[in-house]
């Protein structure tokens, strides 16, 4: 009769195993869900960047409009650069960006979310913690439901900032582009193990009318899983390791990322 009764725990976890479907749980890469009626997500990231010792913390806030074919968000990050020779360290914010997000298509296997920024010129550009002009930017977000256990996403995007400015206030139109990509797998239906991967080029002013391009690698191995706090509301904290790879393993970058995500229905 005992071993019957475990048998019938068993087979119910594994039934609640298959019917789970991962959906919200990448650290860099977005995911092209927009949010549920009434339902507004607070997003947190903290990343610690080796050898420089820096680090930049993002608030992000995702609100829908109405019902989740129309999304609105803000992010506002918070950065500290080490100054030369380890001295001068400097902690500021950096440019705001406000952001819609449409929901293109939402299907059992695929669904893909166009977004579109407007950058806002908030941080001190003579200091390094902003670009000095309003800029734009582009993601598309694809999310593919493999089957109940993996899930893959994907994000390709361009960054464009007319007039923007250096240290010395010389000006250049400046461009960057993104591409990333996440595979996730659903351990539990509350804990996914992941891992992204993600690439960035941004050019920066360097003189009037010059500018150089700089690229990043990294490969983001990590777990994060999620927690019920009451009836409507979910708390979801992860980390993982942000390994360069490249050009950014040439400079021996490593770092680690912390992840805390709180989702309620307000409304």
């Amino acid at each position: 009769m005992r071993n019957f009764a475990v048998l019938n725990i068993f087979a119910l976890m594994m039934t609640s195993l298959a019917q789970a479907q991962v959906k919200d749980n990448s650290f860099l890469i977005e995911e092209a869900y927009n949010q549920e009626p009434g339902v507004v997500q607070f997003i947190q990231t903290y990343q610690h960047m080796n050898p420089t010792n820096d680090w930049t913390y993002n608030f992000t806030s995702e609100i829908p409009i109405t019902d989740e074919t129309h999304q609105f968000s803000f992010v506002v990050p918070v950065m500290k650069q080490t100054g030369d020779a380890g001295q001068n360290d400097e902690t500021q914010i950096g440019d705001i960006l406000l952001n819609y997000r449409y929901q293109l298509l939402n299907t059992e296997m695929l669904a893909m979310a166009p977004r579109l920024s407007l950058i806002l010129p908030t941080g001190d550009f003579k200091k390094g913690f902003g670009s000095g002009a309003v800029g734009v930017q582009f993601n598309q977000a694809v999310s593919i439901a493999i089957n109940d256990r993996w899930t893959n996403h994907w994000n390709a995007g361009f960054t464009y900032t007319p007039n923007a400015q250096d240290s010395n206030e010389d000006t250049a139109n400046v461009f960057g582009f993104n591409f990333g990509s996440s595979v996730i797998y659903n351990y539990t239906p509350k804990t996914n193990f992941l891992c992204e991967f993600v690439f960035n080029s941004n050019e920066s002013v360097i003189g009037p009318d010059m500018k150089t391009a700089a690229s990043t690698y990294y490969v983001v191995p990590g777990i994060r899983s999620a927690f019920q706090a009451g009836q409507e509301t979910e708390i979801v904290p992860g980390i993982g390791a942000l390994l360069g790879i490249g050009p950014s393993a040439e400079d021996h970058e490593t770092g680690v990322i912390v992840y805390l995500s709180i989702e309620s229905k307000l409304w």
